[in-house]
């Protein structure tokens, strides 16, 4: 694929809400003033199908993620849809009076229309930044799209500059108006609810897929969108991920005494992300587990305190490893994520090597890294999440919660996940 002209990071300065908000003014001027500042006369957005990584279309238009659009600096706005349908559902929400911020759809290839559509508009010869062909997220360190779709459009666009702007416009995409961090509020009581249906279900003898279910139908009640979680049980587990039972034709664990029950929710609410990581036992934990909880705890309360505007995401990444190291632990998931969009991640897998007993004989080509996917200014508006994981050889504990950077420190929107819980059995 043509690698598109890179930019450096920068941006101009992103002007308050006005008053009274207008959620769709303020996202548009910020948009507006992203292209100002990097001397593009429009934008081509491809969708992605994962909106809680990066959809900048569903961001912009608040319409169906994973559709494409043509955003010229001065004029209307124009979707590809992949199917009649959406049009349909656009304007079923019309007639039934609700709101919807985007007037023109078209129906048809992506190939083939953006760049029509670019030339109708008076882009064939513009400068467009592109949304989609480069850094993402650590899930898209290469953007979304394909070779074929590429060479297509850029065959069609023979005298445009297009230049990447994905990374640089994610963080335009990551300061998040009040409006926005009302409804992250929303999407994390969501998951602390869910975990606390999960905990009153918990005991000797459930299965796995009950407990699961049940996290998942607390945050649908809600009004979430779910589409998974991650979900570990067992004190002796030094693995993560979504349960491989819905992986491949493998039975489910039941819950044991003393047992423990790893989670990290997703609660999403107006295509708002969240992550809200968790651990519980039933009954006591054991003494090392307990040790493992106190040190996640402490590296919670780091992140707190070292999330402020000016501190770069890896400073915060530093700071929560301080506890683990001077208690000699390790981790394997990442301490610190950026949401909204999942820009960056800090490292994972520190010390597994060394902790887990013959993990480096049988897996020589896996290794953690150390250092953030990708470094940045935190700025107030940004939502990240807090997900420290300490472990002691194979014990350990997860807590964790949602935070958003205010103008003076830090906004916490979690209070059931943010320490190792037991339930009495």
């Amino acid at each position: 694929m043509p690698t598109p002209t890179p930019l450096p990071a920068s941006g101009g300065t992103i002007p308050e809400a006005a008053a009274p908000h207008s959620e769709r003014a303020f996202r548009m001027r910020q948009t507006e003033e992203f292209m100002d500042a990097h001397e593009l006369d429009g934008l081509l957005i491809f969708g992605a199908d994962r909106s809680d990584r990066y959809d900048a279309g569903q961001y912009l238009f608040r319409d169906r993620r994973y559709q494409h659009y043509v955003l010229p600096r001065h004029g209307e706005p124009t979707m590809v849809a992949f199917a009649a349908q959406v049009a349909a559902q656009h304007q079923l929400s019309r007639e039934r009076g609700l709101e919807t911020w985007i007037d023109d759809i078209r129906v048809g290839s992506a190939p083939e229309l953006l760049p029509a559509i670019a030339h109708e508009k008076k882009l064939g010869r513009g400068r467009l930044g592109v949304i989609g062909a480069g850094y993402g997220s650590p899930f898209y360190p290469g953007g979304w799209v394909s070779k074929p779709v590429w060479d297509a459009i850029s065959e069609r666009l023979p005298e445009a500059t297009l230049v990447d702007v994905t990374r640089d416009y994610g963080l335009v995409m990551a300061r998040r108006s009040d409006e926005d961090l009302a409804h992250i509020a929303t999407a994390a009581a969501a998951g602390d609810a869910a975990i606390e249906a999960m905990m009153a279900l918990a005991r000797p003898g459930v299965d796995e897929t009950e407990l699961y279910a049940e996290g998942v139908a607390t945050m649908m009640r809600k009004g979430m969108r779910v589409t998974w979680m991650l979900f570990q049980t067992g004190l002796d587990n030094y693995a993560w991920g979504e349960p491989t039972w819905l992986t491949r034709p493998e039975p489910s664990r039941k819950l044991e005494r003393r047992d423990m029950v790893w989670a990290e929710i997703f609660p999403n609410y107006a295509e708002l992300n969240t992550h809200v990581n968790m651990s519980f036992t039933l009954g006591e934990p054991p003494a090392e587990t307990a040790r493992c909880a106190e040190v996640a705890r402490a590296s919670y309360e780091a992140g707190v305190a070292a999330v402020r505007p000016g501190a770069t995401f890896g400073e915060v990444c530093a700071a929560m490893e301080v506890p683990l190291t001077e208690s000699g632990m390790w981790h394997l998931t990442p301490q610190f994520a950026s949401l909204n969009p999942l820009l960056s991640g800090g490292g994972s897998a520190l010390g597994i090597r060394e902790h887990v007993d013959a993990f480096a004989e049988t897996y020589p080509h896996a290794d953690g890294h150390a250092r953030p996917f990708f470094d940045f200014e935190i700025r107030p508006g940004m939502t990240f999440s807090l997900q420290p994981d300490a472990r002691s050889g194979r014990s350990g504990a997860i807590v964790g919660g949602v935070v958003a950077a205010t103008e003076s420190g830090c906004r916490e929107f979690n209070t059931v996940s943010t320490r190792l819980n037991t339930v009495d059995v």
